[in-house]
């Protein structure tokens, strides 16, 4: 597979940084869209999915080994697993119970650039739709448009997502003072 993602790469630097990010994350990658699809060859095309779109947005990623690059790397490679699922779901009988796969301590990822307990805790129990977002757009710094890319949805409704997980954390602060 890293022979057909080098072939869209560009630059010496980036082959180079797709390698090192390569090496380190594609089997959690695969175990993250494995988890959610059930299917061997549905994770390794939502894999292969979200390495085009890591390769989009290689300019974001600073450091090979930060648990900033980590998070993005589930949260991208979550979201399409997830996409894969809601498009295959009529063709395979089984389900997978996102609820139970959300609240698995395996993929929970705690940022240390977050560094306040609370508003982890805070960002684990509102829905993931609008924690994804936060954490894409507040921590990692994408844009709304670039933030629409990485999900799948329209920049309308990354705002709207953004506006109502930061109204619902607004509540859950005042309500936890």
């Amino acid at each position: 597979m890293l022979y057909m993602i080098m072939e869209t790469v560009d630059t010496a630097a980036k082959k180079r940084k797709v390698e090192q990010l390569y090496e380190k994350y594609q089997k959690l990658m695969y175990v993250v869209a494995y988890h959610i699809l059930n299917h061997h060859q549905d994770a390794e095309d939502a894999v292969l999915e979200s390495w085009e779109k890591i390769i989009r947005h290689m300019d974001k990623i600073d450091h090979i080994d930060s648990p900033k690059t980590k998070s993005f790397l589930v949260i991208l490679v979550e979201r399409t697993s997830i996409d894969h699922y809601r498009k295959n779901k009529k063709r395979y009988d089984s389900q997978v119970m996102l609820e139970e796969y959300e609240n698995s301590p395996y993929f929970v990822t705690k940022d240390d650039s977050i560094d306040s307990s609370e508003i982890n805790q805070l960002l684990r129990n509102i829905p993931k739709t609008y924690s994804d977002v936060l954490l894409l757009h507040y921590v990692h710094g994408f844009s709304g448009k670039e933030v629409a890319d990485i999900l799948g949805i329209k920049e309308n409704t990354v705002m709207k997502r953004l506006s109502r997980g930061r109204k619902i954390l607004r509540k859950e602060l005042y309500e936890n003072n």
